[in-house]
């Protein structure tokens, strides 16, 4: 089974460098012209048997973007973005002088969000929504997936299943951009999968 993985477009917070989770914010201008740009590279999968989606406006626009005109999609609630919390919508510059935002750059983005959720919680979360989706797709058949999620939902599923292992932030990917993992034909998920960045077969 072939994977892609997907980050939605650019709004205005991630041009403007504000945390992003879950307040649901529309791709903008600038955000729809870079997608336009890469699907005319040839960037996204033409045919994938499903496409299943974050539930944030900014995904579902996405989705509509790059997939040929009408192509239904799943909602998947658990791939959401991680809930940033009392950090949500606010720059470094507004946050550096916060305690709580100080500890939590300590951890290294692990610790837990006042009001939010820790990485862990996301990656749980993120890990149960794309597991669900994949065994249901096994189970009908299906043979190529496209997911359009966020950030943080790639970064989680691809620390798990990518191989090689790297760490969580490794994974980052820019707005528009995604990653293809993988997977032998009917075989459940189990272990590593080899991973590359999106575009990057064309490339060679």
């Amino acid at each position: 089974m072939k994977i892609t993985l997907v980050r939605h477009g650019k709004t205005q917070s991630n041009q403007e460098h504000r945390y992003l989770g879950w307040t649901d914010e529309l791709l903008c201008r600038e955000g729809i012209a870079l997608l336009l740009k890469k699907m005319r590279k040839g960037l996204y999968p033409q045919s994938p048997d499903r496409v299943v989606c974050s539930p944030m406006r900014r995904c579902i626009q996405t989705a509509a973007w790059i997939c040929p005109k009408g192509y239904p999609y799943r909602i998947e609630d658990d791939l959401r973005e991680t809930n940033f919390g009392i950090f949500e919508g606010k720059t470094y510059e507004e946050l550096k002088g916060d305690l709580d935002y100080q500890r939590w750059l300590a951890s290294n983005g692990e610790g837990p969000i006042p009001q939010g959720e820790s990485r862990m919680q996301m990656c749980a979360r993120c890990l149960a929504g794309f597991e669900r989706q994949v065994a249901c797709a096994l189970q009908e058949g299906k043979k190529e997936l496209l997911f359009v999620v966020h950030g943080g939902s790639i970064m989680a599923i691809l620390e798990r299943y990518a191989q090689p292992a790297q760490p969580f932030y490794a994974f980052h990917v820019d707005n528009g951009d995604g990653y293809i993992l993988e997977i032998p034909d009917g075989q459940p998920l189990h272990g590593r999968y080899p991973v590359q960045k999106l575009g990057e077969e064309e490339n060679k």
